[in-house]
């Protein structure tokens, strides 16, 4: 009764991988960085082992490119809200006492009442908070095995004719 049991378990794990598919991955918008610098914006990327099958945004052309023609895709992954929120909120604040600090042209220090403070504050906060809604998070896809270490991609090239090695580094700056 035992064996049956494992062998049932282990028959349902191979029907399991046998049924994954390979369709790959599916964006609605990227940026995709190609190998000759060029920087396309795309939507409705599919991107299966071998290629990357995309709507090019500038002129809404459908396009297939082998994943060996790209350095890079990036597609958009939440926003900087809490970011903008914060950096809005300090800056204002900080402008208040300044303003605060500061005489009138007869010398007399300036009192402020606290909800000149809050009102700052508050505006700092939504417009921080609008910049941060407007400006997207970008994460990088991985490709293939291109990469070493920190995303520095490698390229290793034997060459038996003339008996030399190529070792090439390309860095983004």
């Amino acid at each position: 009764m035992k064996n049956t049991v494992v062998v049932f378990v282990l028959l349902l794990f191979v029907i399991k991988g046998l049924a994954q598919s390979e369709s790959g991955a599916h964006y609605k918008k990227a940026k995709i960085y190609l190998s000759n610098h060029r920087i396309l914006k795309a939507s409705d990327l599919k991107v299966n082992q071998a290629t990357a099958q995309f709507v090019d945004s500038k002129n809404n052309e459908e396009i297939v490119l082998p994943l060996k023609n790209i350095s890079l895709i990036k597609v958009p992954k939440g926003n900087h809200l809490l970011l903008g929120t914060a950096m809005g909120t300090a800056t204002l604040s900080l402008s208040a006492l300044v303003i605060d600090l500061d005489t009138d042209p007869l010398g007399q220090p300036r009192k402020k009442e606290a909800g000149f403070y809050l009102a700052m504050a508050g505006s700092g906060a939504a417009l921080g908070a609008l910049i941060g809604v407007l400006a997207p998070k970008w994460k990088s896809i991985p490709l293939n095995e291109k990469t070493l270490g920190f995303r520095m991609p490698i390229n290793l090239d034997i060459h038996a004719q003339t008996n030399s090695l190529n070792l090439k580094i390309t860095m983004r700056l």
